[in-house]
Parts: C-alpha cells; structure tokens; sequence
C-alpha cells in the first residue's frame, strides 16, 4: 500500500510541471549532453558564452543562469530546484577543456559558475568594445567576396557589440514616448549605412545610390535583398560575356584549320615578263627558272606549257626562287633579249634543268 502511495505521489510530482516551464526536462536532456560544439579553452569566452546563451535559451534554461530565477517557486519545489541546476552545471562542465576545469571550484548553483568564468575570462568592456568597433570601421567587402560572407562578418561583429552596448529600455514602465522602440530605429539605420559603405563600390556603386535616394531609407534586410539580387544579376551578366568569346574561339579555330587546305585565288595578277595570268614576275618560273621539285618543264615549241602548275604549285607553295650561277644566269638573259626581239619561239633554246 505504501508503495502505492509513493507511486501517486511520484505522478502527482511529474504531472505538475509542465513542459513550458524552465524546471521541466524532457527524456531528451541528459547531464552527459554536449549543448554547443563550441569548447572553452580559456581564449574564447565571448564566442563560448554567446554559444551557450543561445543553446540555454533553445531549452528555456537560461534564466537559472543569468540570475532571473533565484529561489524555486510553487508549484516547483527544492528538490526541482536541485535537480535543474545540477543539469546545468553539468552541461557546461562538459563543453569546458580540461585544463580549465582544473581551476574550477565545485559549484552546484549554475549562476554562481558563470559569474565566475565571466569574472575571470570575460574582457574587460572598454577595450572590448574599441577593438570591435575598429574591426566594423574596417569590415568591407573586397572584390570578389561574396555579399553573403561580408554581410555575415559584420552581423557577426553587430552581436559581439550588442553584447557590451545593449539597447537602452525603459525600466520605469512609466515612459510614453517608445524610447525602446527609437532607439531600436537609430542603431537599425546605423547598420543600413554601416552596410552600405562597405559594399564593394566597382560593383555596386549604382545599387547604393539607389537605396539612399529613398524616402523613407528601406530596412537593411531590404538593403541586403537588393545587394544579393544585383550579385545574381552580375553573375548571369558574366557567363553570358564569356559564353561568346568561347564560340568565337571555336569559330577562329576551325577557320584557321580550314584555311590551310585553301588555295589563293590569283586570277587577277598578271606577269609583265610572260604575259601569262595566275602570278607576278617575281614569281615567273619563264624568267628566273623552274625549281628541281617542278614534274614537266615545258618543251620547246610551247610556250607557258607549264603555267598551270605554275599558278597553282609554285606560286601557291610560297618557296622562294632557286639561286643559279653566271652561266645560267647569261642564258636566261638571252633567251629574255629574243623573247623582247619576238623570236621565234619554237626555235629558242629550252632551258636546262637547274640542279643546285
């Protein structure tokens, strides 16, 4: 019987806490657990207490941490009280390097353990608070970082300050002016601007004359919409430039490999020594000889009979004239003297084979 009772009162004790409350733990929260996968190493207190805040206020625990909550209140009793502390002092034990913990006290009061690693680790505000500032004054986007990662570096610093220069509130309840919600307004706009100025200026120069010819000035979620949809607009921008140069690359490519196979046409120049069409007399095999790789010289009686392959072959491939020696070069200048006294041309001597 008497277990019975035990039995009810263990639900009874269950049943009164409710899930929303920040004494309640659910099977999912085990002291062993790791809440942030940030570890405090002794250097680090900032970005290990602001993962901590945040992992705390997921689990509505943060409250038995920053003092709000100090002694249990019905229907949670001492034992409740006990219980959560024990919980949360555990969970931070376990993201703490060990030689950290070493200097640590045993403490069951959650409070009383981050008091004192905020006493002991935590910067002093004033230099704090400078060198954030001078690390926002020179955040600035470079060319080609992302809006996205420029903007997450200054969010980033944004929270460390807010940190040590929280928004100031009315703590009255008298006030009726919205001093709260003003100055909200003002650091808002200050971090409008702060964006803006930091915005890479080559690329969005023109973006941010048009925010600030607004009135009202937009919000800087609206600041950083317009910012991320110029970036996607430059993008497309580029790839369609450099589509073209790679089609015109092929284009010259294949016209080049084309041309090589071609053949010049040389149906307008016409030779002052022969006569004949298809080359110039600097090329004219009749005046300066036929070249050892030329197949049927022309024989006597017909005039030009290899001009065919002149226009074509020789003229075409470019090589220069063969070099000949005095007797061949006496010969060649009397059979051009009868070709100029209108000699018979069947009676002309051919002209011997040059070999060099």
């Amino acid at each position: 019987m008497a277990n019975g009772e035990d039995s009810a009162t263990s639900g009874d004790t269950t049943a009164k806490i409710d899930y929303t409350s920040p004494y309640f733990l659910g099977p999912q929260d085990r002291p062993g657990d790791y809440i942030t996968s940030v570890r405090f190493n002794g250097n680090n207190y900032d970005e290990w207490s602001n993962a901590v805040r945040l992992a705390l206020r997921a689990r509505r625990k943060f409250v038995f941490v920053d003092g709000t909550i100090t002694k249990p209140t019905p229907p949670c009793t001492e034992d409740d009280w006990l219980t959560i502390h024990s919980m949360i002092v555990s969970w931070l034990l376990n993201i703490i390097n060990a030689d950290v913990k070493s200097t640590l006290a045993h403490y069951e009061d959650a409070a009383k353990l981050w008091q004192d690693l905020k006493e002991r680790f935590a910067s002093a505000d004033g230099p704090r608070i400078h060198q954030t500032k001078t690390d926002l004054a020179r955040c600035v986007q470079t060319k080609g970082m992302a809006v996205g990662t420029y903007f997450a570096k200054l969010q980033s610093l944004w929270d460390d300050l807010n940190n040590y220069e929280p928004l100031i509130a009315c703590t009255c309840g008298k006030c009726t002016c919205d001093v709260t919600g003003q100055h909200v307004k003002r650091r808002e706009s200050e971090r409008f601007h702060q964006f803006l100025m930091g915005l890479y200026t080559d690329f969005f120069g023109p973006t941010r004359s048009q925010l600030l010819t607004q009135t009202p000035l937009p919000s800087l979620n609206r600041a950083y919409q317009q910012a991320m949809q110029e970036e996607r607009v430059r993008g497309f921008a580029q790839a369609h430039e450099e589509r073209p140069d790679v089609l015109g690359f092929a284009v010259r490519t294949d016209g080049k490999g084309a041309g090589r196979g071609a053949k010049t046409d040389k149906s307008g120049l016409i030779c002052t020594f022969c006569k004949y069409s298809g080359h110039e007399i600097s090329n004219c095999f009749e005046l300066h000889g036929y070249p050892e790789w030329w197949g049927d010289r022309p024989k006597p009686g017909i005039k030009g009979g290899g001009r065919g392959k002149s226009q074509n072959s020789g003229v075409g491939r470019g090589k220069p004239p063969i070099k000949t020696n005095a007797a061949v070069t006496d010969l060649v200048a009397e059979t051009k003297a009868k070709v100029s006294l209108g000699g018979d041309d069947s009676q002309s001597t051919p002209l011997p084979r040059i070999h060099t």
